[in-house]
Parts: C-alpha cells; sequence; structure tokens
C-alpha cells in the first residue's frame, strides 16, 4: 500500500529520512490529494501563468479558486523570457492557502531562484514545488530543503527522465506531519506491482544519467541552431529552457499553428497551444541527435516558404 522498499531506496537515493517520502500515482495525484486536503472552496491557490495546466484544472474540478499571477514576456535579441513580478507574487501569497511552483516551469523551462522560494516558503501559506523536470536542470532540487521547513512539499516523478510516464509513478517529499494527513485520505493500492519494479530499475540503471547528459547536449545544439535561423528570419525568439523542450514564441499566432500543421504533415509532433495567452507559440521535445537535425531542416525549409 505504501510502497515501502521502494521508498527506503528513494530515502538513501536522496539522503532523507522515509518518513518524508510518499509514493503517488503519478505527481498529479498529490497535487490534487494536496488540494483536497488543505484548500477549501472558500480558499485561494496561487501558481504563475503560464504553467503547468494541471493545477488549474484540478483547482476547478474541486471548487478551488486558482489565481495565476500572469508572468510578461519579455523579448531581447534571440531570446524570450517570462518574467514574474515576484513582490506582486508575495501579496497574493499573503492572501492564499496553497502555492504552486514548477521548477522548472512547463512550458518554458525556466528555473526561479531559491532566494525566491526562500521567501515564499517564510510565509504562512503551505508551498508545494514541481520538480518534474529537475533532472534536465543545472540547477539543484530543493528536496533536501524539506526537513527545515515545515510548509515545504517537493513533488517528483518517474514520468519525464526515467521515461516511465504509462506506468504512473511519483512521489513527494514532505514533512511527516503533511504525509500523514495525504496518507490518510490517499486511495490505497493505486501504485501497481510493475510500476513499482520500474522504478526500482530505472533507479538502479547508468542509462538514465547517461541519456540525460546526452539530452542536455543535444538541447543546448539545438538552441544554437535555433539561434541561427532566428538570426536569419526575425520571427520567433527562443526561450533558455532548463527542462527537455525548448518553447518558441513567434511574431504572430498564424506562424506557429502554420508550423505545427507542416510540421505533422512531416511525421513530426509538436506542442501546439490554443489558449490566448499560448496561442504565439510551440514547444518542441529534445529527441535523439538525428530527429533534431530533421527538426531544425524542416523548421528552415517551412520559414524559407518551402512548405
Amino acid at each position: 500500500m505504501l510502497c515501502s522498499n521502494l521508498i527506503q531506496v528513494l530515502g538513501k537515493k536522496e539522503k532523507i529520512d522515509s518518513k518524508n517520502f510518499i509514493i503517488s500515482s503519478g505527481s498529479d495525484e498529490l497535487i490534487e490529494l494536496i488540494m483536497k486536503a488543505y484548500a477549501n472552496p472558500s480558499d485561494k491557490i496561487l501558481s504563475v501563468s503560464p504553467t503547468f495546466g494541471m493545477i488549474s484544472f484540478l483547482a476547478q474540478v474541486n471548487g478551488i479558486k486558482n489565481l495565476a499571477v500572469s508572468q510578461k514576456l519579455v523579448k531581447k535579441e534571440s531570446f524570450a523570457k517570462y518574467v514574474l513580478n515576484e513582490d506582486q507574487f508575495l501579496e497574493e501569497a499573503l492572501r492564499s492557502k496553497i502555492i504552486f511552483i514548477a521548477r522548472p516551469n512547463n512550458p518554458d523551462g525556466s528555473v526561479v531562484s531559491e532566494s525566491f522560494i526562500e521567501r515564499l516558503v517564510s510565509l504562512p501559506v503551505l508551498v508545494v514545488i514541481d520538480e518534474a523536470y529537475i533532472e534536465f536542470s543545472d540547477s539543484q532540487s530543493l528536496a533536501k530543503w524539506v526537513p527545515n521547513y515545515e510548509n515545504l512539499v517537493v513533488l517528483r516523478t518517474f514520468s519525464k527522465a526515467y521515461g516511465l510516464g504509462g506506468l504512473r509513478v511519483g512521489y513527494g517529499i514532505m514533512p511527516d506531519e503533511i504525509r500523514k494527513v495525504i496518507v490518510s485520505i490517499k486511495q490505497p493500492y493505486n501504485v501497481n506491482i510493475a510500476g513499482q519494479k520500474a522504478a526500482f530499475a530505472a533507479l538502479s540503471s547508468p542509462l538514465v544519467d547517461q541519456r540525460i547528459t546526452e539530452m542536455k547536449k543535444i538541447r543546448e545544439w539545438f538552441i544554437n541552431q535555433l539561434i541561427i535561423v532566428q538570426n536569419q528570419y526575425k520571427n520567433f525568439w527562443i526561450h533558455q529552457s532548463e527542462a527537455c523542450y525548448v518553447l518558441l514564441t513567434f511574431e504572430s499566432p498564424e506562424i506557429p499553428k502554420t508550423l505545427y500543421e507542416y510540421l505533422y504533415s512531416k511525421g513530426i509532433l509538436v506542442r501546439y497551444y490554443s489558449s490566448s495567452d499560448m496561442i504565439n507559440n510551440l514547444r518542441i521535445s529534445i529527441g535523439l541527435q538525428e530527429n533534431m537535425v530533421k527538426v531544425i531542416d524542416e523548421i528552415k525549409l517551412f520559414l524559407k516558404g518551402g512548405n
């Protein structure tokens, strides 16, 4: 029920007491359980925009108000970046019950500073850090902070770096008092044996770290190639990502929509957004080197008018 053996392995890996761990059916389950346990319909949870869509979705499903503080899109030379007004966010945090921060953020791969998180956890509010993509980042995980704070929860998953998305295995690192509350409302036996065994195997496999290192090199190469293309066409901007994808912001919504359709016709699947705050963007996942060469070649053909 509690996946005790997997928890023991994770505790040794992270050098954190096993009493601070809970295994879940993906990290999404823990996001919802935390909402159910610590927020009422009259409460407000706080996040940023854009970010992981399941936060607002699960808040809506559970009848909880979600305030997403909009980040400002700043463009400079070849690059774009979402910038959060931290003081505004902190003001809203004082009126909130739970704060959700994805670090790195989905969809742009940005990482908020440790100093900002320190300011958040100093407030009387529950702070939840979703580290689904932390393995791809050069920034440190905040998991080791958990024993020092009563209001900090860190969520991790085997779905991304470990490639086990279809098996739905996630985990949370949290104060024991919070863990006990979550266990009391969590469905038993919802992480199956196959998922647990796959997680064990992934944790002991040297191939995972090798693949992450390779992916980061390919990501750097891909961004450098995009800079060359951007310098020629000047109609999009690149987000410097610390995740396993790269977000592109285009000068008009027509370009990403048409490019998405063009790449789809070539057998290349990228993420297109229809929501008003993301309609100028495409997100491209990092794959094998030969795959990314093809993506760059097809983007060049498209922008050259070869579509």
